[in-house]
């Protein structure tokens, strides 16, 4: 099958400099392009969106090895986060902010609020590890690893948590992050309470610890029964007058409508919270809220916007993002927030940012294949009058398999599934779906399958590995 040469040499690329970054990312992870010293944002990790998307592709793109420095980072900033979440908030658990740096950094940063004010960027990083484990199905893992820091993070976010009104849980103050909103007085605002990126959020860290609990039989521990009972009272996203997604709680009027940050959109991606088959009118609503805030942004807006669509199954908005992306910027004349790339491929804010060609990886991969536990969707983004024909090779789903795809002249050739359960010695059942047709097969470890265009097994074999 024919392979683009761009996404060829591009693919290429970015993998290279995963491996050669996903450490040096945590110390230098943004700087400009052509080789000054200077860093901007103070060369500290932002963790409202670019920090996390920089991992993005290590688990769709089978590489989720490249995880563990930022693991490792991850259980320095719980040590020193516990002490913020005890002495500035009175809490329990762990917290940090939105920005960070080599020494773990976990306190509010010195600023202004619309974006300095934002406790949520260590339960953002715990979902990554939750992540980790539905891709490995790593139990040694999620026991030793993960389980004690999402332990940390749902204790803080216990505490965190207020009643609220109508019987919610709500977090007050809250903001979503460097957005602002027209306040009830005409004057620009920008601390509300329970912004929906908050919820979403948290939504997210509770869900993963009760899964979490169920497999390690934790089901009865004290804190896995408060995040039961407070899971269903957090407050639900809700769509605004216009048919949008609302970044607040109140339908404020937005002053920006083309920001950069989609925060709002958390649920549907990276979160798994809006999902077309249970959310449907969530997911028209997102749908307008990408419309609304358009196609512009820096490079990484550009690819969160990509995997949204992707999400969403909409090959051609997706593609039109992949477009926007490459732009050639001129570092000469780059203008902030517009996006694109240098002539190296390397991602423009501008300056250069590494987490929009990482990111850009994981979109597409999102738009090749997508998945859960129980579900496996084949090219559900995929723009078939562009790349009619090509092949994958080597992409992970959730639960573990391993996935190979070819497609021919607009319609798929075949898939290779390849189940390898390093924890598990059961079989697997997994739903495929393409483009309507939905097939519930059992995958056996160690075992790969070859399906073709219906679906229908057409070939079985032991694996030599």
């Amino acid at each position: 099958m024919k392979i683009h040469p761009w996404w060829s040499f591009y693919s290429s690329l970015v993998d290279i400099c995963l491996f050669l970054l996903h450490d040096l990312e945590l110390r230098l992870p943004t700087c400009r392009a052509y080789g000054t010293k200077i860093l901007v944002q103070h060369g500290t990790p932002h963790v409202n969106i670019n920090l996390e998307m920089n991992y993005w592709q290590s688990l769709p793109c089978n590489l989720s090895e490249c995880q563990e420095p930022l693991f490792d980072f991850l259980t320095y900033l719980s040590i020193n986060g516990s002490k913020t979440a005890q002495v500035n908030y009175l809490a329990s658990g762990w917290v940090i902010h939105h920005k960070t740096d080599i020494w773990a950094k976990s306190s509010a940063d010195r600023g202004k609020v619309v974006w300095a004010l934002w406790p949520m960027g260590g339960a953002w990083l715990c979902t990554h590890l939750w992540e980790h484990y539905n891709y490995t199905m790593d139990r040694d893992f999620l026991e030793k690893r993960a389980y004690p820091l999402l332990e940390g993070c749902a204790s803080f976010l216990l505490d965190w948590l207020i009643e609220g009104h109508d019987g919610y849980l709500e977090t007050n103050p809250s903001t979503s992050p460097e957005h602002e909103f027209i306040a009830p007085d005409g004057k620009l605002a920008c601390v509300s309470y329970s912004s929906t990126m908050d919820m979403a959020i948290i939504r997210e860290v509770f869900s993963a610890i009760i899964s979490a609990a169920e497999v390690l039989e934790k089901n009865e521990d004290a804190l896995v029964e408060k995040v039961l009972k407070s899971l269903p009272r957090l407050r639900p996203t809700k769509i605004a007058e216009d048919g949008s997604i609302m970044e607040w709680a109140q339908d404020f009027k937005d002053p920006e409508v083309h920001h950069r940050h989609l925060s709002h959109l958390f649920g549907l991606f990276p979160g798994h919270t809006i999902t077309i088959e249970k959310n449907p009118d969530l997911c028209k609503a997102a749908e307008k809220t990408l419309q609304k805030r358009g196609e512009e942004g820096p490079g990484w807006s550009i690819t969160w916007k990509t995997a949204l669509w992707a999400r969403l199954h909409d090959q051609e908005h997706a593609y039109r993002m992949v477009k926007r992306l490459f732009n050639l910027v001129d570092p000469e004349h780059e203008k902030h927030f517009e996006g694109g790339l240098y002539s190296n491929l390397f991602a423009a804010h501008p300056p250069f940012q590494i987490d929009a060609n990482f990111g850009f990886t994981a979109a597409v991969a999102e738009m090749l294949v997508q998945s859960t536990l129980n579900d496996l969707y084949l090219l559900p983004a995929l723009p078939w009058d562009k790349w009619s024909s090509g092949c994958v090779k080597g992409l992970k789903a959730r639960g573990g398999e391993t996935v190979s795809i070819c497609w021919k002249d607009g319609d798929l050739h075949e898939v290779g599934i390849y189940s390898n359960y390093s924890n598990n010695d059961h079989d697997s059942f997994k739903t495929l779906h393409y483009r309507g047709t939905s097939v519930k097969v059992n995958l056996s470890a160690g075992k790969i399958y070859t399906f073709n265009r219906q679906l229908k097994c057409t070939n079985l074999h032991q694996s030599i590995v």
